[in-house]
């Protein structure tokens, strides 16, 4: 079957993972990119057709005004295009496929995180005790230390929200340097590692695939991992069938993430839903579960029952290597040689992929292009200061 796909995204290496996952299957996609990051997957061998844009909106409106002829799958990585596409629903239901909840603004208003703690609740999953209050206030009942979180991944610059406070005085400061009007106020669990859980809900939660779970090798609080192990899922099937009903409830059908804390005793408690393709959607394709095929299998065939689990790989190794080199060896967690042990491990990477060796080769090029470019400005910038310091 020709299928016709659309990647319309924001972040490079979630974009460019899902370019590869769709490439490697014969689909050569059309890319819609709303710049966010310095790189750009622009060049990559996979890619039928590409487009950049300054906006969302723009973006979207190419795409309505341009393929509504054949069906395509929109598929993306970003919470502010699954927000733009939920709310555009009525108008893109009938000429294209992509992660909703059945109805116009429906997946939006599950993705404020203090909602989904209230939902993941009732169906008995674990929170942390929680407080939504305003940007200022202290605390009522929670007892520090605290995390601060934002009450919605729409929000600019929502992970610059994000502290840990062990009192008064370092909310307070924290309150500083936030640019929202409400925050979450939540317990800080002191984690014995994140467990993200990677799936697919079909025809509107009727049925939930949940293949793969993943934690951390290298993790510290207040940090994104950025060296991790994936496997078969086995926290067990009553774990599944609550998570079942929590994507019923919203009616969701599309990709998901679904992240938990687990705490030194061993207990998960709920941290956040992504209806969305995650960074390491590439890294899910090489372990055997191409997560980008399976969505489309789910919208054609309405059902993922009968996968054959046998051909993933498990467990599964991957690796953000540049962030991973920078946070572990340049900081001196590690040692050089350590570090390449566990590189060598690895089944898979963020940006070097051997079966698309131009573009990985392309996008260090890049990488050292920006450096020297950046190095440039900063000496001629010191010369100025030191030009002027030595005529005054």
């Amino acid at each position: 079957m020709d299928y016709k796909v659309i990647v319309f995204g924001q972040h490079n290496l979630n974009t460019l993972g899902q370019i590869r996952s769709y490439g490697e299957i014969g689909i050569k996609p059309i890319v819609i990119w709303v710049s966010d990051d310095s790189h750009s997957p622009k060049g990559n061998k996979y890619i039928q057709e590409f487009y950049n844009f300054n906006s969302f909106e723009e973006g979207l409106d190419f795409i309505i005004t341009n393929y509504n002829k054949n069906k395509y799958f929109i598929s993306t990585d970003s919470d502010s295009i699954i927000a733009l596409l939920d709310q555009n629903y009525n108008k893109l239901k009938e000429h294209f496929y992509f992660f909703n909840a059945g109805e116009q603004g429906r997946l939006t208003s599950f993705m404020p995180k203090h909602t989904q703690c209230q939902l993941l609740k009732k169906h008995g999953f674990n929170i942390p005790k929680t407080e939504l209050v305003s940007v200022g206030d202290l605390p009522k009942d929670l007892k520090y230390p605290i995390f601060t979180k934002a009450t919605d991944s729409l929000e600019f610059g929502w992970k610059k929200n994000s502290f840990i406070c062990n009192n008064d005085k370092e909310l307070l400061k924290a309150y500083k340097s936030m640019n929202a009007k409400k925050i979450l106020l939540q317990e800080f669990i002191k984690k014995d590692n994140e467990i993200a859980f990677e799936g697919i809900s079909v025809n509107g939660g009727e049925e939930i695939f949940l293949p793969i779970q993943g934690e951390y090798l290298r993790i510290e609080d207040g940090t994104f991992g950025t060296y991790k192990k994936n496997e078969l899922f086995h926290e067990g099937e009553e774990f599944k069938l609550k998570l079942s009903k929590v994507f019923k409830e919203i009616h969701y059908s599309g990709v998901f993430e679904v992240e938990f804390i687990r705490d030194l005793s061993g207990n998960l408690f709920f941290l956040e839903i992504n209806f969305r393709h995650t960074q390491y959607n590439h890294a899910l394709t090489d372990m055997g579960a191409n997560f980008c095929k399976l969505w489309i299998d789910s919208i054609y065939y309405k059902t993922l029952t009968g996968f054959n689990l046998h051909y993933i790989k498990n467990p599964s190794l991957v690796m953000n290597e540049t962030k991973d080199f920078r946070a572990s060896v340049l900081t001196k967690k590690i040692s050089f040689f350590d570090w390449i042990k566990d590189f060598i491990k690895c089944d898979s990477y963020y940006i070097i992929d051997k079966k698309d060796l131009s573009f990985t080769i392309l996008y260090f090029l890049s990488s050292i292009k920006r450096i020297l470019k950046y190095k440039l400005q900063f000496y001629s910038l010191f010369k100025q200061i030191a030009t002027k310091n030595i005529m005054l």
